[in-house]
């Protein structure tokens, strides 16, 4: 089984809620951090989902992120082969995220 420690998704999240990285096949992933940075002069919401984008699936609810601030996750997030992360933002391109951790194969 091959373990590769890496940068596994970056971008800026959607006005909507939208897929942010997709296990692949055969692959199983282990998130173990998770920035979100506000890049714009107001304070944004962000929200993170796991393998769905309703309530039930919510692993970050609405929080409100200061003009420059950010916000950190730390810690375990298992995710089999075609799990997904989505999120989004009150308003496209306002937050960047970046996900880091392991995908094992």
């Amino acid at each position: 089984m091959a373990e590769t420690y890496k940068k596994l998704a970056q971008g800026q999240l959607p006005a909507t809620a939208g897929t942010l990285y997709t296990v692949p096949a055969s692959t199983t992933a282990i998130v173990k951090y998770i920035t979100l940075t506000n890049n714009t002069a107001g304070a944004q919401t962000a929200q993170l989902f796991h393998d769905g984008t309703v309530a039930a699936n919510s692993i970050l609810p609405a929080i409100s992120i200061a003009a420059g601030g950010w916000a950190e996750f730390e810690g375990t997030i298992i995710m089999e082969a075609a799990d997904t992360l989505s999120g989004d933002s009150d308003a496209a391109t306002s937050i960047t995220y970046t996900v880091y951790g392991l995908e094992l194969t």
